[in-house]
C-alpha cells in the first residue's frame, strides 16, 4: 500500500515541468534571504525547481548569504558572474539550467505560493507559439520610505502604468508585449539567441521583442503575483530611472519599429522645460506661463497618487518623486541616443 502510494506521488511530480531560476545578484544583502526564502516554500516540488545564482562583485555580505543557502539546499547552485552584466549573468544560468523552463526572476523579490503552479502549469499546456506566461509585479508592504513612496508611484498613471506593461494589472488574462517577471519555454529563449548582454537593464524586455518578432506570444495571468522591493536610495531610484532611459534608446536603435509617443515623454519633459524656460527669459512667453505649468504639474501629482493612496506624507512626497523619474528617465533616453554604453 505505502509503495503505490510513493508511486502515484512519483507520478505527480512528474507532471510537473522542471522549472531554473535565472537569478543575478549583486549587492543583495538586504533581502537575499527572503527572496529564497519565498522561493523554497512554493506550492511546487522541489526536484522540479532549481535556482541559479549568478553571483557578481559584490561588496556587502551577498557571497555569504548564498553560500549559506547553497550549503543547505541541493537545489540552489552559484554561478561566478565576475562582469556583474545582468544580461550575462542570466546566459550563464541558462548555459547551466536543466529546467525545460526558465523563470526570469532576482535577488530583490519575493512571490505567492502558486507562482510556478500558475506559470508553469499554465504555460506547459498552453501551444508551443505562446513562449511564456507572467504576471503583476508589485510592491511588498514592508519598505522604507523611499521604497514605499517609489511603489506607489510606479503605480500610478504619473508613474507610468498605464504606459508599460511591466507595471501594469489587468483583471483577465491577455497577450502582452513584455512582462518582467516570467516563466519561459528555454527552448523559445535559445531559438532567439538568450539575452543581449548590451543590455545591462532593460534585457527581458528586448528580450520579448525578438521573441515577438519571431512569431512567439506573452501571456499575462492575474491568478499570482511577485512583489518587487524597489530601490531604497533616492540615489539608487536616480540611477535606476536613468539607466532605464538609456536602455530605451538603445531598444530604440536596435528595434526602430518599437518606438511609441510614450517613450518620448521623459525626454520631450526635459527639452520641453529647457525650451519653455529660454522662451521666457527671451519674453516670448509671458512670465506666469512658468508657474502655471509647476502647478498643473504638481496638481497632475497629487491626483495620480491619490488614486492609489491618501497617506499624507506619500502624497505629498509624490510629486518630487514623479520629478526624478521623469528626469532621470528623460536624460538616460538623451544619452542613450546619443551614446548608449551603459
Amino acid at each position: 500500500m505505502l509503495n503505490t502510494f510513493c508511486r502515484f506521488l512519483e507520478g505527480m511530480a512528474e507532471q510537473y515541468p522542471k522549472v531554473s531560476f535565472l537569478m543575478p545578484i549583486l549587492n543583495e544583502e538586504k533581502t537575499l534571504a527572503q527572496t529564497l526564502d519565498s522561493l523554497l516554500a512554493l506550492e511546487y516540488p522541489q526536484e522540479k525547481m532549481e535556482l541559479l545564482l549568478a553571483l557578481g562583485k559584490s561588496i556587502d555580505n551577498t557571497r555569504a548569504i548564498a553560500e549559506h543557502y547553497v550549503r543547505q539546499h541541493p537545489n540552489i547552485h552559484l554561478i561566478e558572474n565576475p562582469s556583474g552584466n545582468t544580461a550575462i549573468g542570466r546566459n550563464l544560468c541558462i548555459e547551466q539550467a536543466t529546467g525545460e523552463m526558465l523563470m526570469n526572476y532576482s535577488g530583490h523579490v519575493i512571490t505567492e505560493k502558486n507562482l510556478l503552479s500558475e506559470l508553469a502549469l499554465k504555460l506547459q499546456g498552453l501551444p508551443v507559439d505562446v513562449a511564456g506566461v507572467g504576471c503583476s509585479n508589485l510592491s511588498p508592504g514592508k519598505q522604507n520610505f523611499v521604497g514605499e513612496v517609489s511603489g506607489f508611484a510606479f503605480l500610478s498613471f504619473m508613474g507610468g502604468r498605464n504606459f508599460f506593461s511591466q507595471n501594469a494589472m489587468f483583471p483577465e488574462e491577455r497577450y502582452t508585449d513584455h512582462l518582467s517577471f516570467c516563466c519561459y519555454r528555454k527552448d523559445a529563449v535559445q531559438k532567439v539567441g538568450g539575452f543581449d548582454p548590451e543590455f545591462w537593464c532593460g534585457q527581458d524586455y528586448e528580450l520579448d521583442i525578438r521573441l515577438h518578432k519571431a512569431g512567439y506570444k506573452i501571456l499575462y495571468t492575474p491568478n499570482t503575483k511577485v512583489y518587487h522591493f524597489k530601490r531604497d536610495s533616492v540615489r539608487s531610484l536616480w540611477r535606476q530611472m536613468y539607466r532605464y532611459g538609456i536602455a530605451r534608446a538603445k531598444m530604440v536603435k536596435k528595434h526602430h519599429d518599437t518606438l511609441r509617443f510614450f517613450h518620448l515623454l521623459g525626454p520631450g519633459f526635459i527639452l520641453g522645460a529647457l525650451l519653455i524656460a529660454i522662451l521666457t527669459v527671451l519674453q516670448v512667453l509671458p512670465l506666469w506661463v512658468i508657474p502655471g505649468l509647476i502647478f498643473a504639474y504638481i496638481l497632475l501629482s497629487v491626483v495620480s497618487t491619490l488614486q492609489i493612496t491618501r497617506k499624507p506624507s506619500v502624497v505629498v512626497s509624490s510629486i518630487l518623486f514623479y520629478l526624478l523619474i521623469h528626469v532621470g528617465y528623460g536624460a538616460g533616453f538623451i544619452r542613450g541616443f546619443f551614446y548608449s554604453k551603459l
